[in-house]
């Protein structure tokens, strides 16, 4: 067995320290060589009954959890290394102004991404594409737009009148139309023949019955022959040829107050209808 050693004169005996664990030697066996295994017998326990058992370690303490010997002298400890003082920053030879040193950095240079450039000889929005086609096409819409609806707008405030000569004209003094002429003086104007002959004045519309157009006097064959289907009328207005249905209308004349021919377009006098004979359709005069 190994020497006991004196504890008493360690000065950190006193100190409680955990047991060791001592490692149990390995079991052999002895049976003989060549023999069968002979099996042990248990283990009988010390322990009282009704005593919870302890663990015990089944497997070995490793090195490195053992605790160290005390028994051993305990090795110095180095000393500590001495504090070192901060390090002051040296002043420059040139100290730096308070706008200078306040002064915030430039920002860094943002890259644009690499554009085409437009050719020399570029129109700008005048260049016909498609897109801009549709942009144009687009503005001229909304400015019609606009315009369509003030002249509607403009178009409101003003009356709807229907601005045409009077139906009711002054066509002169009686003594100023000869005797069995056919006067062609108001025909374009309001499409009226004035004839006067022995007893009196009547008024024929230049409107053929046909269709509506205007003939013409022939005073070579004594007669109105309307151009467009050769429909033929007398002096009096009583059709004789064409395809013409029925004779020229009469219109109202009477004098006016100051004894000139008044002749009123609105009122009409039928042949078919016996209306020639009234006083309004025939202006007598002597």
């Amino acid at each position: 067995m190994p020497e006991e050693k004196d504890v008493t004169a360690d000065p950190g005996a006193n100190e409680q320290r955990p047991p060791v664990k001592k490692t149990l030697p390995p079991l052999t066996s002895s049976r003989p060589a060549g023999g069968a295994a002979r099996s042990l017998p248990p283990i009988a326990s010390a322990r009282p009954a009704g005593q919870p058992a302890a663990r015990a370690a089944a497997t070995p303490t490793p090195a490195s959890q053992q605790l160290p010997d005390t028994s051993a002298p305990t090795a110095a400890r180095p000393p500590a290394p001495p504090p070192v003082a901060p390090v002051k920053p040296t002043p420059t030879s040139e100290p730096q102004s308070a706008s200078t040193a306040s002064a915030p950095k430039p920002p860094a240079e943002i890259r644009k991404p690499k554009q085409d450039k437009p050719p020399e000889n570029d129109n700008g929005i005048w260049r016909m594409s498609r897109k801009n086609f549709l942009n144009v096409a687009s503005w001229f819409s909304f400015i019609g737009f606009l315009a369509t609806a003030t002249l509607g707008a403009i178009r409101l405030m003003v009356p709807r009148v229907l601005y045409e000569a009077p139906s009711a004209f002054k066509a002169g003094f009686p003594d100023d139309f000869i005797i069995g002429e056919v006067n062609e003086k108001y025909k374009d104007e309001y499409r009226v023949w004035i004839v006067r002959n022995e007893e009196g004045f009547y008024a024929l519309s230049a409107i053929c019955t046909h269709l509506g157009c205007t003939p013409r006097w022939l005073d070579t064959e004594n007669k109105f022959k309307c151009p467009c289907h050769g429909s033929g009328y007398h002096r009096d207005g009583v059709n004789f040829e064409g395809p013409t249905p029925r004779p020229l209308e009469r219109l109202k004349i009477t004098l006016a107050d100051d004894g000139q021919l008044l002749i009123d377009r609105n009122i009409k006098f039928l042949y078919e209808k016996q209306e020639w004979t009234k006083s309004e359709a025939f202006l007598k005069y002597s």
